[in-house]
């Protein structure tokens, strides 16, 4: 009877001090609840507002610019939502860590305050990225613009061009707000760049190769010739009329001939003189 007596003793004294501990957790249970339920109420009304901010955006740039580049630039309704959806997990996730911390769950808590205290970090980067994207967009209809003003033929192209080099430049900052080591990228993209510059050269040097000649030959051509005089290229003969700026116009007897001027390095070339007409 004894051991019976002391074992129900034990079961009582320990369900007494489980139920106070449940009442003195009780105000941190209450607290953490009040935390989400806050929380949820408020980023809801957070999300409806980052809604009705895309919105506005919209509306922002619609006046800003009613026609050109910037006026394929709006936020959809898809879209609009998926950011008040992202808006309200950001803002939720910071009372959850808030109610955490108030229900005393400090492994959980401490892990959640590493990353609530790294958000401000990643908005500044995605906030970076996206309005650099919109300045690319201005940079690229003021370049395109002004060349094309001036009749400048690629001026799509070096818009275009201008528009993502600006564009690279606003990710690389916005990942480097973030936090990551943007070395690496900025090395590959240089390599990049570089292999792309090295192979347009050597595609302009090849394919200006032949207009090079003709110039080049071309200018050697008036020091030696004028108009007026009777040559021999090749198997052509005639009075030069004029000189270009990659030949010159031979007056034949088929007609009027155009003689490029790598005929300089490549052609015989034999001035006519009296001499030779009375031989």
């Amino acid at each position: 009877m004894q051991e019976a007596s002391n074992w129900l003793n034990g079961l009582k004294s320990g369900f007494f001090d489980l139920a106070a501990a449940m009442v003195n957790y009780l105000p941190n249970l209450l607290a953490a609840i009040a935390f989400l339920v806050g929380g949820w109420l408020i980023a809801k009304l957070v999300r409806n507002i980052a809604v009705r901010l895309a919105g506005g955006l919209n509306q922002l740039l619609e006046n800003i610019s009613p026609s050109g580049a910037l006026a394929t630039v709006r936020i959809s309704p898809k879209i609009a939502s998926l950011i008040g959806t992202a808006v309200f997990w950001l803002v939720f996730f910071v009372f959850i860590t808030a109610a955490s911390d108030a229900a005393e769950l400090t492994v959980f808590s401490n892990w959640l305050e590493n990353i609530v205290a790294y958000l401000p970090y990643l908005l500044g980067g995605a906030f970076l990225i996206f309005f650099g994207y919109l300045f690319s967009i201005a940079i690229r209809e003021v370049v395109t613009t002004t060349l094309g003003s001036l009749s400048v033929r690629q001026s799509s192209f070096i818009g275009a061009a201008a528009q993502w080099a600006t564009f690279l430049v606003a990710i690389i900052i916005g990942i480097e707000q973030i936090g990551v080591d943007t070395t690496f990228l900025i090395v590959v993209i240089a390599v990049i760049i570089g292999a792309l510059v090295s192979g347009l050269a050597l595609a302009f040097g090849l394919g200006a190769k032949p207009l090079t000649t003709n110039l080049i030959g071309t200018h050697y051509l008036r020091l030696q010739y004028s108009v007026g005089q009777t040559v021999l290229v090749g198997d052509i003969e005639g009075q030069i009329l004029e000189f270009t700026p990659t030949g010159f116009n031979l007056d034949t007897a088929e007609g009027v001939s155009s003689i490029p001027g790598a005929s300089y390095f490549y052609d015989v070339i034999v001035l006519r003189t009296e001499e030779n007409d009375d031989a």
